[in-house]
């Protein structure tokens, strides 16, 4: 259908009108083209630093890539120091363990595309337990978005579901209230980890990126070619629109245009805290039951600490929160509250549960084991969780949506709660039952002394002889010690023997039950003891599967000068797989079993230094090992192995060790068969 003339000249004029504008827009950009050309040498890269240096951050981990080059080199030139490590999931599990040590946003730097998609897994994992990080990653230059630039791909989408703020920065004038909005929603409410994605030309500096992105195009007839010249152009400048003015220093990161912004925490009522007072009042049979959450902020572990034990009531502790209480502290106050392996007998038998910063999920039977008739306080940043199974299993009397260590201070404070008294008999029962257990997992250790051990080591022998002879080193040091703990069958054993004497001294995955965070996480907790002078031992141990996930992150040990001190429980086998598997499927072991491996050879390689306990099956032309073979691995020579172990610890500080320890994947079995677990 023809148009009309009057329809030919509206049309015009919209054309126009929409040309003008465009082109006043030009314009005026043209005009501020003399600020970016003036300061064409300055880059995002340095307002990322500045950004972190305000925040107090004083460690990144990174492994390197083109598209994140101005993040590094301008914080190393700030005084942050950069850990570059053998792959990007370990730089954001030594981030996520340096959050849950030191309260603050961990942060993780990684290039575009497979840099990126390669921490999906840790950064779930960091959800998951809570634990508050920020990961930049790069991305494919804004002026070749849809033109085939490499790795090209809508990295903010791609994180959305695993984080709780996911942007991508478009300007470099958004780059510091970007960065300081998602650090604030990392450490707010629930923490978790955050993302941004920052574009090459958006980091580099305008010179750099008009010189090597957008060349000349080639003039074509009007008016296609100008509009593309217009569309290129408008959006260069734009990227460095405002980016470079007196508002703000460039140099200065005490800038107030720089300062954090406060997070938000929530806090409880009068109301819920005069009703809490009551209950606890009330109560005969009281425990209380914490979760990692206890150990974040605003409250220190110290003050919390000194909380706890003013509330005086028996108490477990999981995750961050184990070694809040030490055995030694609490016969010192003559308050012995801490319990370890009655957790299932208390909570049956109390009248009155707090459960404070965990969630009522699997690790708690989805409340199944709960006294039907006991009050129940729960206490959660997070209304979603103060709410999980509870329209199943257990129905909380009293839902407090707060930072749980501060409300539980405010009532340690309380005369009405210090005052009251508790049912004695009731804590005597559950001393008896917690003595018991000791006694029997003493018992499963004397009767695994008398059994004969060739050529393998007797994990319940050995384990017990490592935590004796740590605790001897702690008492005799005055050395703080930290587990870290990656594995599956090994590691359930050993959680059994080692239990940490100080707040914040045990790292595990958490709810994801990841395995491979073992390196990522001994690197972050072995350098935020460094940065506190402490002088503290740091404790990886491995099942010899987890071992292959992060076993060359010894290489990043060595070259930061880094002692972590490694043990893997070596049976060659995924063996708490194939012990389920096996009866379920007519002895079906597929997919299982490994093969014995010269892992202290391996971390060796990387340059460390290797120890091996037990006898290792050879290799094809290697000679068998008859020594070790033929050696019966008692306790009195697991201890002299130890000793060897220790003094080469001694002689190369600032090395990692590597202890590969062949240990009999049968006693283990029938060990787990028959433990409680907490």
């Amino acid at each position: 259908m023809a148009l009309s003339t009057k329809s030919k000249a509206a049309i015009c004029t919209l054309l126009a009108l929409t040309a003008g504008k465009a082109t006043c827009t030009l314009i005026k950009m043209k005009r501020e083209a003399a600020k970016i050309l003036k300061n064409k040498t300055k880059h995002g890269g340095r307002l990322v630093a500045n950004a972190f240096k305000a925040y107090g951050i004083t460690h990144v981990f990174t492994l390197t890539g083109g598209h994140i080059s101005p993040i590094l080199v301008e914080c190393d030139r700030a005084g942050i120091k950069v850990i570059d490590t053998r792959h990007e999931v370990t730089a954001v599990y030594a981030a996520d363990a340096m959050a849950r040590l030191t309260g603050k946003c961990g942060i993780a730097l990684v290039t575009s595309g497979p840099g990126l998609t390669n921490t999906i897994t840790a950064v779930e994992n960091a959800h998951l337990a809570e634990s508050p990080l920020l990961l930049i990653s790069g991305a494919a230059p804004l002026v070749q978005h849809k033109r085939g630039a490499l790795q090209d791909i809508d990295h903010a989408g791609l994180m959305k579901t695993v984080c709780k703020y996911s942007k991508k920065v478009f300007t470099v004038r958004d780059i510091v209230p970007e960065i300081k909005k998602a650090m604030k929603i990392a450490l707010s409410g629930v923490p978790g980890p955050v993302f941004l994605e920052i574009p090459y030309d958006v980091l580099y500096s305008y010179d750099h990126v008009k010189n090597a992105l957008v060349p000349s195009p080639t003039r074509v007839s009007f008016p296609m070619g100008n509009i593309g010249l217009w569309k290129r152009e408008y959006q260069l400048y734009n990227i460095f629109h405002k980016a470079w003015n007196n508002k703000y220093s460039y140099d200065d990161f005490n800038d107030k245009y720089y300062a954090p912004l406060k997070p938000c925490i929530p806090m409880y009522s009068r109301c819920q805290f005069k009703k809490a007072e009551r209950l606890i009042a009330e109560a005969k049979k009281p425990i209380l039951v914490l979760g990692s959450q206890v150990m974040l902020p605003p409250i220190s572990p110290d003050d919390f600490k000194e909380a706890v034990l003013k509330l005086n009531m028996p108490t477990f502790m999981s995750g961050m929160a184990r070694g809040l209480l030490s055995d030694k502290d609490s016969e010192q106050t003559n308050k012995n509250i801490q319990f370890r392996f009655v957790r299932k007998l208390a909570l049956k038998e109390a009248d009155l549960i707090i459960i404070a910063g965990l969630p009522v999920d699997f690790r708690m039977s989805f409340g199944r084991g709960l006294n039907q008739k006991a009050k129940i306080i729960a206490i959660n940043r997070s209304n979603e969780t103060l709410n999980m199974n509870s329209d199943i299993y257990w129905k909380p009397t009293l839902k407090v949506h707060s930072d749980s260590a501060s409300f539980l201070t405010a009532l340690s404070k309380s005369e009405k709660v210090t005052s009251r008294e508790f049912n004695l008999e009731f804590n005597t029962q559950l001393r008896k039952a917690e003595l018991e257990e000791k006694q029997k997992l003493t018992k499963k250790v004397n009767n695994a002394q008398n059994v004969e051990s060739y050529g393998k080591v007797n994990p319940l022998v050995f384990l017990s002889k490592l935590n004796e002879k740590i605790e001897q080193v702690r008492a005799r040091d005055n050395k703080d010690i930290i587990i870290v703990a990656d594995g599956g069958d090994f590691i359930g054993t050993a959680a059994k023997f080692f239990w940490p004497t100080k707040p914040l001294q045990w790292l595990d995955p958490g709810l994801f039950g990841t395995l491979g965070v073992g390196g990522g996480f001994a690197l972050g907790a072995k350098l935020v003891a460094n940065e506190n002078n402490r002088d503290t031992d740091v404790w990886l141990l491995y099942g010899d599967g987890t071992a292959g996930y992060s076993i060359a992150e010894v290489d990043t040990f060595v070259r930061h000068k880094l002692q972590v001190n490694i043990c893997i429980g070596n049976d060659a086998c995924w063996t708490q797989v194939c012990r389920q598997q096996k009866p379920l499927f007519d002895g079906s072991d597929v997919a299982c079993p490994l093969e014995e491996r010269h892992y202290e050879v391996v971390g060796a390689g990387y340059g460390g230094k290797g120890y091996l306990i037990g006898a290792c099956k050879p290799e094809e032309g290697e000679e068998e090992d008859k020594k070790n073979e033929e050696t019966n691995f008692t306790k009195y020579v697991i201890e002299q192995k130890l000793t060897e172990f220790f003094d080469m610890k001694s002689q190369y500080a600032q090395r990692p060790i590597i202890m590969n320890v062949m240990i009999d994947g049968g006693s283990i079995e029938k060990f787990r068969k028959t433990a409680k677990y907490i």
